[in-house]
């Protein structure tokens, strides 16, 4: 029921083995460990550029150079020679000098050919015995590593060898193992960290091919010093040279070693601890330590070749991680730019149409440029205006609504007052006042009430005779 489970699981680890075998490869080309094809030859890619008949024409024209360089400081050496009294090289010295920096000329190319062969011979002699056996990269050896405390009765403990394995298939491996005993979270942490360690390398491996280049073009130039120096510039560009040239193959058979120590600490039969959790912790620990290790892998080859040379190597390298981490950076806000600008030239649109809608066409340009304009200075939109006249014209009726209400109370008031003669202080009898007062209040009502009466019949006899 939950096969598919331990297939999707299983599915994310074959994945992180096939992108470690695919950076592999394109780090094993650029090391020189695997040849490429130019024209139908095999060759190693350091050769390849080495043959390049552009770069070739540029370490002609530097040994051009460094021949005129020699003749020159031959010429300063030999009048140095004379004129001092110290007892230097003689004359003669000095021509030994000049004819066996001469032939050095001729034969670095050939030097370094042979070199870049033989070094690879012993190299790759030495990455396929770090590679636990595997004929084809180290995700076999990571997908059978990984698998062994999964295997089924009957299969052998170097399954991931046999012709017919292949890890990329999720029904070929299981065949093999039963997935649900597979130890994915270690695969993810080891080949997570063999990832970034190759991702990382990659870009020294570009560094490495260029910088042997130029060293290789500048190679005459370092060496017409000679003649003064007694070899001392030549011997740092040699230096030089080796720990560019050996790096890179200290840091692929880094990861190969991390490898292998990795299958040997995930096995059942090593136990730290008895207690389960603090073993599985431990191996955690091994593994995730030779992770961050393997970053220094470079540095410790190189300060084998000269003291420091590795140290300094792997800083540079630090600092060009950082500056290429910095460009895409900047590549992805440009793109997140690129994408996103037809968004904002629509929105700047509606923003300046609502302006000019609001305060006017110049209001409008004038804060696109940067102007201080009317809004600014507190003037209000159209829309605010409108809205603040019909506040207004509302407060108005209000005001005018609750004054005819206040006035008809009023009235309505005194007339009832008048009709029961005096206020409403009379059934009360009081607040105070006197008796007599109140008759006087109900009197003078009761004449106001008879002269209106006497009126309105004066008034009614008027209009019958008429």
């Amino acid at each position: 029921m939950f096969n598919w489970v331990w297939d999707l699981l299983y599915g994310i680890s074959k994945s992180i083995f096939a992108i470690i075998d695919n950076l592999l490869g394109c780090a094993n080309m650029l090391c020189g460990i695997e040849p490429i094809k130019y024209q139908g030859t095999e060759m190693d890619f350091l050769t390849f550029l080495l043959r390049n008949r552009n770069i070739y024409y540029g370490f002609a024209g530097a040994t051009i150079i460094g021949v005129i360089l020699v003749i020159l400081f031959s010429v300063f050496a030999i009048m140095r020679s004379i004129s001092s009294d110290k007892g230097g090289l003689t004359p003669s010295q000095i021509y030994v000098r000049v004819g066996k920096t001469l032939l050095t000329f001729i034969f670095i190319p050939v030097c370094l050919v042979v070199l870049i062969y033989l070094t690879n011979i012993f190299m790759q002699s030495l990455y396929q015995a770090t590679l636990g056996g595997s004929p084809d990269g180290v995700g076999r050896f990571l997908a059978g590593a990984f698998g062994q405390n999964a295997r089924k009765s009957g299969v052998s403990e170097y399954f991931y060898l046999e012709k017919d394995f292949n890890y990329r298939s999720t029904g070929n491996m299981r065949g093999y193992v039963d997935l649900n005993d597979y130890d994915f979270f270690f695969s993810w942490i080891a080949g997570i960290a063999i990832l970034l360690a190759i991702a990382s390398s990659l870009l020294m491996f570009v560094d490495r091919a260029i910088s042997i280049v130029l060293l290789f073009i500048f190679a005459p130039i370092s060496l017409s010093t000679a003649v003064l120096d007694d070899g001392q510039r030549f011997k740092l560009w040699r230096d030089q040279f080796l720990v560019k040239f050996l790096t890179g193959y200290g840091c692929i058979i880094g990861i190969n070693v991390y490898a292998l120590v990795v299958a040997a600490v995930t096995k059942n039969d090593l136990v730290f601890f008895e207690n389960s959790t603090l073993n599985y912790m431990m191996k955690l620990c091994i593994i995730a330590g030779g992770a961050v290790s393997m970053n220094r892998l470079m540095a410790l080859v190189g300060n084998l070749i000269a003291q420091g040379a590795g140290s300094n190597e792997l800083r540079d390298n630090a600092i060009a991680t950082a500056q290429m981490r910095g460009l895409g950076m900047r590549a992805i806000g440009a793109a997140k730019s690129v994408v996103t600008s037809p968004f904002r030239a629509a929105r700047s649109s509606y923003n300046f149409y609502r302006d000019q809608k609001e305060y006017g066409m110049l209001s409008a340009i004038g804060k696109r440029l940067g102007l201080n304009v009317a809004s600014n200075y507190g003037k209000m939109s159209r829309t605010a205006q409108t809205q603040a006249r019909a506040q207004m014209q509302e407060r108005e009726n209000l005001r005018k609504t609750g004054s005819f209400d206040g006035l008809g109370d009023k009235k309505g008031k005194s007339v009832g007052d008048i009709i029961n003669g005096g206020s409403g202080n009379n059934n009360g009898g009081g607040g105070g006042g006197s008796s007599s007062a109140n008759n006087k209040k109900n009197n003078v009502g009761n004449k106001l009430v008879e002269n209106s009466i006497m009126n309105n019949n004066k008034n009614s006899n008027n209009n019958a005779n008429k």
